[in-house]
């Protein structure tokens, strides 16, 4: 996106879009499809994430019936706090179960690491239910959409490039953390910005959103 704004040919970026767009789906065929000796070497984690995002087995086919059973129950670890999320998301309906009401924080199928931090998005929709998420939503719009004016109204190039990489490098969190929860994209452990407990995420967010006031109030000078 910067480099949009920055003025970058319009070539150059469909090329390095088709270039990293390939980049991705050689390196999901290679985890998901590759014999083991020629899979790209990942940690466990990382490889285990994307086989629960895509549904596959993590047992091999010629697998012993007892390496099945231990891939399934890896698997459900695994994917646990995933289901979770997708249930609290789910369970709360429109209006939610109340604060401080939501089954899956109150009886731990959320631990309390994860629905603070990585999960907080599905604890919001459980206990203030649609009307509460879209509300959230709705307010990281209205910074979007005024980081976007203060980048318009900045006083020269390098406040404009820099706003547009602040507003990019926020909603960018906000895009993969609400994807996880809802299941459409992988868990990558990135939190909600203001939302999510966390030293460094919350003392980077306020940099970056006074970053944002900063070129605001010497627009003009």
């Amino acid at each position: 996106i910067t480099l949009y704004v920055a003025g970058a040919p319009v070539r150059f970026l469909r090329r390095l879009v088709g270039f990293s767009t390939l980049l991705i789906a050689l390196i999901l065929v290679d985890v998901l499809f590759a014999p083991p000796n020629w899979q790209i070497k990942l940690h466990e984690y990382q490889r285990h994430r994307l086989l629960v995002f895509f549904g596959q087995d993590f047992a091999s086919e010629n697998a012993t019936p007892e390496q099945k059973r231990k891939a399934r129950q890896l698997q459900e670890d695994k994917s646990f706090q995933v289901d979770q999320a997708m249930i609290a998301v789910g369970s709360g309906g429109f209006w939610g179960k109340g604060w401080r009401r939501g089954t899956q924080t109150a009886l731990k199928f959320l631990p309390p690491g994860a629905a603070h931090n990585d999960f907080i998005f599905s604890v919001i929709a459980e206990e203030k239910g649609f009307a509460g998420s879209v509300t959230v939503i709705t307010l990281f719009g209205l910074i979007l959409f005024s980081g976007i004016r203060i980048a318009g109204q900045a006083r020269d190039r390098l406040g404009k490039l820099l706003a547009i990489g602040v507003v990019a490098l926020l909603f960018s969190h906000v895009f993969i953390n609400i994807g996880m929860n809802t299941r459409l994209m992988p868990v990558t452990g990135v939190p909600l910005p203001l939302l999510s407990y966390g030293g460094s995420s919350v003392v980077c967010s306020l940099i970056a959103i006074g970053i944002l006031q900063n070129i605001y109030i010497y627009r003009r000078s």
